[in-house]
C-alpha cells in the first residue's frame, strides 16, 4: 500500500513538471512567430530545465533536455541541434551536486544560472554560426541573456518560496 502512496506523490510534480516545460517552450517560440524585429524575450526553457534538473533531477534526465533543445529548435527555426547542444552542455555543466542538492538562498542558484546562461549562449553562437556558414545574429543573444539574467531572480524567487512553503508541494525537493 506504502508504494501507492509514493507514486500518487510523484505524479503531480512529474505533470507540472511536462507543463511548465511545454508552456516554457510555448512563451519562447511564440513571439519569433508574431513579430518582426529584436527577440527580447528570455530564455524560458532553459529557466525551467535549470530549475527543474537542480530540484528533482530525476524528472530531467539528459535525453528530456536534449529533446526540449530540439523542440526549441523546430518551434524557433534554428539549425537542428544547436540549442539542444547548448542546452545539454549547459545542465550537465551547472548542476548542483552532492549530498544537500540546490541550496534553498537564492544568491547561489542565481550565479549558477548566469554560469548555464553564458554556457547556453555561447554555444548556441558558435553552433549557429558553424551551422550557418556565417556569424550568429549576436545582438539577439545578447539581448536574450539580459532578459534572462534579469528576469531568473523573480522566478527563482517564486519557485523557493513555493518550496519552501510546502512540504510536498508541486516542486518541493
Amino acid at each position: 500500500m506504502r508504494k501507492v502512496n509514493e507514486q500518487a506523490s510523484t505524479g503531480w510534480p512529474i505533470a507540472w513538471c511536462v507543463l511548465s516545460i511545454f508552456f516554457a517552450l510555448i512563451a519562447y517560440a511564440t513571439p519569433t512567430k508574431l513579430l518582426d524585429g529584436p527577440h527580447l524575450m528570455p530564455t524560458w526553457p532553459l529557466m525551467v530545465l535549470f530549475l527543474w534538473a537542480n530540484m528533482r533531477p530525476r524528472f530531467v534526465p539528459p535525453f528530456i533536455v536534449f529533446f526540449v533543445g530540439l523542440a526549441q529548435d523546430l518551434l524557433t527555426g534554428a539549425p537542428m541541434g544547436v540549442w539542444a547542444l547548448a542546452y545539454l552542455a549547459a545542465i550537465s555543466a551547472s548542476r548542483f551536486r552532492g549530498e544537500d542538492g540546490m541550496p534553498r538562498d537564492l544568491g547561489p542558484i542565481w550565479i549558477r544560472f548566469l554560469m548555464a546562461l553564458a554556457i547556453a549562449h555561447a554555444l548556441a553562437f558558435v553552433a549557429g554560426s558553424w551551422a550557418n556558414d556565417q556569424l550568429a545574429d549576436w545582438y539577439k543573444l545578447v539581448l536574450e541573456f539580459i532578459a534572462s539574467a534579469l528576469t531568473f531572480p523573480l522566478i527563482g524567487h517564486l519557485v523557493l518560496r513555493r518550496r519552501r512553503g510546502s512540504r510536498s508541494g508541486f516542486i518541493g525537493g
